[in-house]
């Protein structure tokens, strides 16, 4: 979102994309192909282009309702290459969050409105598929490398695909290991851990009321369907984004209290000391830094640095609540593998 100096001042959805070195320096800003308050979806295909998804934000007080219903692609250059205006609508798309290509490069989108998902087989939104797991406000989206994974905020539960559409076991996964789960993660062996934020839903367009527990993580098999937590600790609040490093370690950003959360993954061989699966390695008070505000996303990189968004200010004015950096911690992950663009 393009957030004004002034958080008096209304803000409404923004039309940029921005481009950064390994180094944090912005090196560039990127219009067009129907940008409209993208979402928390972003992700490059195998050749390289980069899509986004178009959530639309509008804060309080915003005039004109942005553009809630579409999906930007961009050239590795940075040309626009969906509509200008529009985007891509195809599949019935709205409000949408999550994304992620696969190896074949289908594209995968999660409806925030409709808790359906949009798939783009091979990129083409001309064979638009719409699927329908019954989620409730669906969210992140992953793909294992053998499935495509997408949780559902409201209905607390998680659909595990097939590559052809079809459910994994028939029916999307929920108990009690699921609680507003948002953010979902593979690590290398294909196994998926998901951020459950035990408190946090969405307005797409309104916003369900949430109450529950202190927020934590859970963790399906690459099977797609043994699910196993909730583990807490380590400083856990509300978790929004998740991602693995290298090692498969778990790292979570929490959209409150300032802090960044890890668990040892599903190989403690790597983890410190006698530590098993799911427990906690950050302290009882995470790896707090009073340079973070409200958390969202969060990626580690092929240096293992772990790259976090200041989404929403501590204090957000619902007007022009947003933060306005990011924030790097320097080698705390291990470095993950990135294959090369074809």
């Amino acid at each position: 979102y393009e957030y004004g100096a002034d958080p008096q001042d209304p803000t409404c959805g923004s039309d940029l994309l921005m481009k950064f070195a390994p180094n944090g320096e912005m090196v560039g800003k990127y219009t067009g192909g129907g940008l409209s308050g993208s979402g928390f979806g972003i992700a490059f295909d195998p050749s390289g282009q980069l899509w986004v998804s178009n959530f639309g934000f509008a804060g309080e007080g915003c005039t004109e309702q942005p553009t809630h219903n579409s999906v930007s692609l961009f050239s590795i250059e940075g040309e626009p290459l969906s509509p200008a205006g529009t985007g891509f609508t195809a599949g019935d798309l709205a409000w949408p969050q999550g994304m992620d290509i696969t190896a074949a490069g289908d594209v995968w989108n999660a409806n925030c409105q409709t808790g359906t998902v949009t798939v783009y087989p091979g990129g083409d939104p001309e064979k638009a598929m719409t699927l329908d797991a019954g989620l409730d406000q669906a969210f992140g989206v992953v793909d294992t490398g053998t499935h495509v994974v997408v949780s559902g905020i409201a209905s607390s539960s998680v659909a595990v695909f097939n590559y052809d559409g079809t459910l994994v076991g028939g029916a999307a996964l929920s108990g009690d290991e699921f609680v507003l789960p948002m953010g979902v993660a593979a690590d290398p062996e294909g196994n998926v851990w998901v951020a459950n934020s035990g408190s946090t839903t969405l307005p797409c367009p309104t916003r369900p009321i949430s109450s529950g527990p202190a927020g934590s993580i859970a963790l399906i098999d690459a099977d797609g369907q043994t699910v196993s937590g909730p583990f807490t600790g380590g400083g856990i609040t509300r978790p929004w984004g998740i991602a693995t490093d290298g090692n498969g370690n778990v790292f979570v950003g929490n959209f409150s209290d300032q802090r960044v959360s890890a668990f040892c993954g599903t190989s403690p061989e790597t983890c410190p000391g006698d530590l098993s699966t799911g427990d906690p390695i950050s302290p009882d008070a995470g790896y707090a830094f009073d340079g973070l505000v409200r958390n969202t996303g969060l990626i580690v990189d092929p240096s293992g640095n772990l790259w976090i968004a200041n989404n929403w200010e501590t204090v957000p004015l619902q007007t022009n609540p947003g933060g306005h950096q990011i924030v790097a911690f320097i080698g705390l992950a291990a470095p993950v593998e990135v294959p090369p663009f074809s």
